[in-house]
């Protein structure tokens, strides 16, 4: 059964929506909810696999419920359930695997129910596909294979690849869509020819798209040098892989570092895999390269990164050092700017180390962040910790 978190602030609208996807036999509705801070606190401590949520409500939208459910869940599945079609496009840029208008049916929600198993499924192959990789990965990825990479590459922040030792300038490539073929195979490792051509020459007929494939890739070896025996670019009739033995990749090594974080104890608190991951994330993936492929992988990984950092704050809190405490907590700002539980912490922390002036000025700042981007004012609690850091 998927367990499914409902929110929606009118009664008879979310009375409905209980009743249809309960009907439906491949549902558990394990919270509805009229409120959605309620259902932020019950996300916060039982585990969801869905979400269906009204966009228009009271204190807390559906737009900004997406995000703090995300916090829990950061690959949850949400449908959006509204009387408004005017939202689509703001719903398309928070990735909802679904989009329905009231009154709901029950055909209409079974699409719905559809599209969340379907995505569900992709997720527990890509799960067993990284347990199988990371299974196969050495134990620790700061132990480098004894040969030297022929190719180093950085995919953090923007694009660049180098010679081996990184030491030289970039390599230069032909076009622009060399380029895109090149980060394509390096961000995906492998693919077939049908992807590549479906994701950098869809607006092509068959022909031409395959003329323009094999003379880009013919481009992209010829910049790499890959030529001879030991070719870094991998590839049969109908497929293609990049050897990742003959690559020193920033993407490939933070993610093994975040697999062993989430994997395994011993990792999760460990200071120089903090600072390591911190080192890696450069910035977004492939910045300011307008790839459409790229741009859900992006943020997800920002949202790893956070999640790391958050991690890293509260473990050198816990620790009782305040300043390395700090630096990640602002370090999540810097991505997040209107985090208020965040806020909360430096306050928090600035105070316990007699910077009342500091915690002042972090005050004022989220005060005006949380006004520019929501309309909205710090909590009751932090305005009574300033309160009383002033008195």
């Amino acid at each position: 059964m998927i367990k499914v978190l409902i929110v929606d602030d009118e009664d008879l609208s979310l009375k409905r929506l209980n009743r249809i996807l309960t009907a439906s036999g491949e549902v558990e509705v394990c919270g509805a909810f009229h409120d959605p801070e309620e259902a932020i606190d019950y996300a916060r401590q039982h585990p969801i696999d869905a979400a269906f949520l009204d966009i228009t409500m009271p204190r807390v939208s559906g737009m900004t419920l997406i995000g703090e459910l995300r916090k829990f869940f950061p690959s949850l599945p949400v449908v959006l359930v509204t009387g408004y079609e005017e939202y689509a496009v703001q719903a398309f840029d928070h990735e909802v695997i679904d989009y329905v208008i009231k009154p709901v049916t029950a055909e209409r929600l079974n699409r719905s129910i559809s599209r969340i198993k379907q995505r569900i499924e992709e997720s527990a192959v890509g799960a067993r596909e990284t347990e199988a990789e990371a299974e196969n990965a050495e134990a620790d990825v700061q132990v480098r294979s004894a040969a030297e990479p022929r190719l180093t590459v950085r995919l953090f922040g923007g694009f660049s690849v180098h010679g081996g030792d990184g030491t030289e300038g970039p390599l230069k490539l032909r076009t622009p869509k060399t380029e895109e073929l090149l980060a394509f195979l390096l961000y995906n490792r492998s693919t077939t020819r049908d992807v590549l051509i479906d994701t950098l020459w869809k607006d092509l007929g068959p022909q031409k798209a395959s003329t323009n494939l094999n003379s880009t890739l013919y481009y992209v070896r010829r910049a790499i040098g890959d030529g001879g025996d030991n070719p870094i670019i991998l590839k049969d009739r109908s497929s293609m892989r990049v050897d990742r033995e003959a690559i020193d990749c920033d993407l490939y090594e933070f993610e093994e570092l975040f697999r062993q974080m989430r994997r395994t104890p011993e990792h999760r608190h460990d200071p120089e895999r903090f600072e390591r991951m911190d080192a890696l994330y450069a910035g977004e993936l492939l910045k300011d390269r307008h790839y459409e492929w790229a741009f859900a992988r992006a943020r997800q990984l920002e949202m790893d990164f956070i999640a790391m950092l958050d991690t890293a704050a509260r473990y050198h809190a816990k620790i009782e050092q305040p300043l390395r405490a700090l630096y990640y907590f602002e370090r999540i700002l810097q991505l997040d700017p209107i985090r208020e539980d965040v806020y909360r912490e430096i306050i928090l922390l600035y105070l316990s180390l007699g910077r009342k002036s500091d915690a002042k000025r972090q005050y004022r700042t989220l005060e005006k962040a949380l006004d520019e981007e929501l309309g909205s004012k710090p909590s009751a609690e932090i305005e009574r910790m300033i309160r009383k850091a002033e008195s």
